[in-house]
């Protein structure tokens, strides 16, 4: 026989943490969080050398917290000690909130499918053999664990930069091919440029030539500063478009959509972004709309009553949830949702504590970056 709860948030990272300390804050308890891994498994898996772009810094007495913090009250750069914090240490600061908070976290617990039952729950089916209803669902799984290759022939020849462990065992030998032009792409190019191997790096539009006040859609000032100072090392051709990738004994061959073709003898790296859509889970639970989720205005499923959204593929028009400053705005008023849902009298005094640390985005209209 399978347990009950209200809702089960699927996901121990800066989502799942940050939404269930939210329900806690309101005084909510009947929830629990569902991490295939570790908590913070995504980030426990990024390159050793990767680091935040969002900077930290600890400003919460005069009431602008962390840009990576998760809940008010909290600094990862105090915590950790850094300002562009590595995986490892964003784990950490994340398994503390949780400690803090007493969260009911069920980590090595993978939810291998979810059905909607006859009196309108859902039976998660858990990879353990066990299952549990939930009236109430968030996805938070992110979309590190779903890397995004263009779907074009040869594409398996390609290796995709969140696969890259170790830069030093990529080859020395001549300059290594990026397909992409964003914050992924010219990571890796600046990597390689402090081991002094060039790279060149194709994209049909690129964030370095965006003059967009957004940081999602323009290159943040920590990779452009990275850019500027190994610029020698780097070059961009933009409005190249790979069509197919070609493999023969001694070369890899990229076809680009303008009829140029470029040869290497080195695997070509992809930093074409993630998609979270690639995950049965969401495609079973959300419609795909351009290569994200379809939402609600309240960032709920359009197919699947009462199944909401979290994190970084969060998208609605133009605006893009993509940094944790911006997604965590959301775990305040999605919590009041679900409060109301439930028939629990929302504490104001809850509500006004996150919009005076500015973690409170109920209206998407408001959202225009202009500088």
């Amino acid at each position: 026989m399978s347990s009950h709860v209200s809702v089960a948030i699927i996901g121990a990272g800066a989502a799942g943490i940050g939404f269930g300390a939210t329900l806690k804050s309101y005084g909510f308890q009947d929830f629990v969080i569902l991490e295939k891994g570790e908590i913070g498994d995504s980030f426990l898996n990024w390159n050793p050398e990767t680091r935040l772009i969002s900077p930290s810094f600890t400003t919460n007495g005069f009431g602008f917290p962390d840009l990576n913090a998760i809940i008010p009250d909290t600094s990862p750069a105090y915590s950790e000690g850094n300002e562009h914090l590595f995986g490892k240490e964003y784990a950490h600061y994340l398994t503390q909130i949780a400690k803090k908070a007493a969260l009911p976290i069920k980590t090595h617990t993978e939810v291998e499918m979810i059905r909607l039952l006859a009196n309108e729950s859902y039976e998660l089916t858990l990879a353990n053999d066990t299952s549990l209803s939930a009236d109430y669902i968030f996805v938070a799984i992110g979309d590190y664990p779903y890397p995004y290759t263009p779907n074009i022939p040869g594409a398996a020849y390609g290796i995709h930069y969140a696969n890259l462990k170790d830069y030093d065992q990529l080859s020395a030998k001549g300059p290594q091919l990026i397909i992409g032009g964003n914050e992924a792409a010219f990571d890796v190019a600046i990597h390689l440029a402090k081991r002094k191997i060039p790279s060149v790096l194709f994209a049909n539009e690129s964030a370095a030539n965006s003059n967009n006040p957004d940081p999602s859609k323009r290159l943040s000032t920590y990779t452009a500063a990275g850019y500027q100072k190994y610029r020698s090392y780097i070059r961009l051709n933009d409005n190249k478009t790979i069509l197919a990738i070609n493999k023969t004994d001694h070369e890899y061959r990229l076809l680009f959509r303008d009829g140029t073709l470029t040869k290497t003898n080195k695997r070509p790296i992809f930093a074409t972004g993630f998609a979270c859509y690639q995950s049965p889970l969401v495609a079973n639970l959300f419609i795909n709309y351009g290569d994200r989720p379809l939402l609600k205005d309240n960032d709920e499923s359009t197919i699947s009553p009462n199944v909401f959204l979290l994190g970084p593929q969060v998208q609605h028009g133009n605006v893009l949830l993509c940094y944790i400053y911006k997604y965590r705005q959301r775990f305040a008023p999605l919590a009041e949702v679900i409060l109301q849902r439930v028939g629990i009298e929302i504490n104001p005094e809850i509500s006004r504590k996150y919009q005076r640390n500015g973690m409170y985005l109920k209206d998407y209209s408001a959202c225009d970056v202009n500088c």
